[in-house]
């Protein structure tokens, strides 16, 4: 099962910063960073470049840093943001920024601790670090015939090289030398298909080759208001 299979990435990463739930976690990091004018903002794994326009109107320096040249392009286009295409595996800046924010990147990456490691050491002295990732083997659904519902969501899990993120972003923030550390977790919870088509791939037939008997039953759960997903999001914050 491969994601976004025929999609634009982009168009998908722009939707999900629209959503209301994803603004709201965004909103409590921003809090917790307390971001200030002149500080050095790292932005790592960009994509289009949602939060580095954020934080570049906070009167931060931003680097964006992503993978794909698509979305480092879509970031230097930004005022007040430097884009680069890299490998954030490779990242070597030791104290070379405030703050850094990294958003549903770790899940992706295949050494995680590596990319944390590499993060957590471009911290200047009293830098300040966010997290945020998805627990994808937390995600569930009612409405729908369990069984399908366990077959498909158990090869969705499988689509990540860490499908259980979310929840190991405070240890992996521990091992690497973080010991002050806040942890917030949120329920996402829809009852609209709708709604939930537009952050979670598993039920936009868009982006995933599931079976069609999967979003034939997810359309009737829908139809007949039974339909509920419900997804943890993590979000954890440390200082250097």
């Amino acid at each position: 099962m491969a994601v976004f299979h025929g999609h634009d990435m982009r168009g998908y990463l722009e939707r999900v910063s629209r959503h209301p739930m994803v603004q709201g976690i965004r909103h409590e990091g921003l809090i917790r960073l307390d971001v200030q004018p002149g500080e050095r903002v790292l932005d790592a794994g960009s994509g289009p470049g949602d939060m580095a326009a954020r934080f570049a109107n906070l009167g931060a320096r931003v680097t964006a840093i992503d993978a794909d040249p698509v979305m480092s392009g879509a970031a230097a286009e930004i005022p007040g943001v430097t884009a680069e295409t890299a490998d954030l595996a490779t990242l070597d800046r030791p104290g070379h920024y405030d703050v850094v924010w990294a958003e549903r990147l770790l899940q992706h990456v295949p050494d995680a601790d590596r990319v944390v490691g590499n993060l957590v050491r471009a911290l200047a002295p009293g830098g300040r670090i966010c997290l945020i990732d998805v627990d994808w083997t937390g995600l569930v659904v009612d409405g729908i015939e369990e069984d399908l519902a366990a077959q498909v969501l158990g090869v969705f899990r499988t689509v990540v090289p860490h499908p259980s993120m979310g929840r190991t972003l405070r240890r992996r923030l521990v091992r690497q030398g973080i010991t002050k550390t806040e942890v917030r977790a949120f329920l996402g919870v829809s009852t609209d298909l709708a709604d939930a088509m537009s952050v979670i791939p598993v039920f936009d037939e868009r982006l995933i080759p599931a079976p069609p008997s999967w979003f034939a039953a997810v359309r009737d759960a829908d139809e007949a208001g039974e339909f509920l997903t419900a997804l943890p999001i993590y979000l954890v914050t440390g200082s250097a």
